[in-house]
């Protein structure tokens, strides 16, 4: 009996890397065809048509190994620290109004679409507010959990669909909007790449300490560990030491690679999942949160420094991750971006979610 069980155990795992190893392949082949044929994003979309081609049409199980995806989110943690030289922060620092408003104002914009998200998928006020909220998806499940009336499975679907939309919608318009001199920039000063700039010794005294850091983050339960972890010690170093430096390019796309299957497979999952009236809900919600942030930053574009891309970028409601990614294709300054989804995460931590939270228990109590 236990041979057998072995045994099985065996063939399940062999099973498991066998079609890892199918996707990942797939995903390589794709970008570099996409990147050979100047398709936008290729180390992005490679790995999400590889995940959905092997998921949903060779329904093969694929679980993607959840530490390689982390260690990928970990790298583009490092690239985003990395363009947060002091001078780089010195200039972001006056840029604190704009992050405000622009946070306030997409908040306001998705209270105000969770009024037609609950009448046109028929649920509740608990269930559309914190199916909205862009940028704090654990709070909101947590929230969620916690409040009777709110149901979890919709505001669960709600708020990880709406990286589907994020992927498709924000790089297309972002890409529409570049600037040109972003793209001959990069959105930063900085040329040298790590290879080149650090010793091995540095590296690994920045690998160990992006480790200390993590495991400390993760010790007290703080949100987004993976990226702000490398991006607090990047800060660190580069004020320390002015080395700054930035990731080689074939760093970059290894990182995407890794991490873009797990979204891929996540959204092959999630297409099943979009149907009747939540998916057109969903869809109604999402594209029009992003659409309206978009003609919102047109607007503050009018009064701002920043190109529309840039104030878009950090606008956008999807995860910083993802975001990133799409600033460091379109050469747009991922320093000042991440800024703007870093509030965001606080303001939504701190401030948001805790009102909500107020406002929903009081709600309960009224109607009981």
């Amino acid at each position: 009996m236990k041979y057998n069980d072995t045994y099985e155990s065996c063939e399940y795992m062999n099973k498991q890397l066998r079609n890892n190893i199918i996707v990942l392949a797939l995903a390589l082949f794709l970008s570099f065809i996409l990147n050979a044929a100047h398709i936008l994003l290729p180390f992005m979309f490679g790995p999400i048509i590889a995940s959905i081609i092997c998921v949903r049409y060779l329904h093969l199980e694929v679980n993607w190994p959840f530490w390689l995806s982390q260690i990928g989110l970990v790298l583009l943690g490092v690239q985003i620290g990395s363009t947060f030289t002091k001078e780089v922060i010195l200039d972001i620092k006056d840029d604190w109004f704009t992050i405000v408003i622009i946070t306030v104002l997409l908040l306001g914009l998705a209270l105000i679409i969770a009024y037609f998200f609950k009448k046109i998928a028929k649920v509740n006020t608990e269930t559309a507010i914190l199916s909205v909220i862009p940028g704090a998806l654990s709070q909101m499940l947590i929230m969620a959990e916690e409040n009777k009336k709110a149901d979890i499975m919709v505001v669960s679907l709600t708020q990880t669909s709406r990286i589907i939309f994020v992927v498709i919608l924000v790089p297309f318009i972002s890409y529409f909007f570049k600037d040109a001199q972003e793209l001959a920039t990069g959105g930063s000063e900085v040329t040298a790449i790590l290879t080149e700039a650090l010793s091995i010794p540095s590296i690994i005294f920045l690998t160990l300490a992006v480790i200390i850091v993590y495991v400390i983050m993760g010790k007290i339960n703080f949100p987004t560990k993976q990226i702000l972890a490398p991006v607090l010690v990047l800060i660190c170093w580069n004020l320390l030491t002015g080395a700054n430096f930035t990731l080689d390019n074939y760093i970059i796309a290894a990182a995407q690679v890794i991490y873009m299957i797990r979204i891929g497979v996540q959204i092959a999952l999630l297409l099943d999942q979009m149907k009747g009236r939540i998916a057109v809900a969903i869809a109604f919600q999402n594209t029009f949160l992003i659409l309206l942030a978009f003609v919102m930053v047109l607007i503050i574009s009018t009064f701002s420094t920043h190109s529309v891309n840039e104030l878009f970028l950090g606008a956008a409601p999807g995860g910083m991750s993802q975001i990133v990614i799409v600033a460091l294709e379109t050469g747009a300054d991922v320093a000042l971006i991440s800024s703007y989804h870093i509030f965001r995460i606080f303001f939504i931590l701190f401030l948001i979610a805790p009102a909500i939270n107020v406002f929903l228990k009081h709600r309960e109590k009224k109607l009981n």
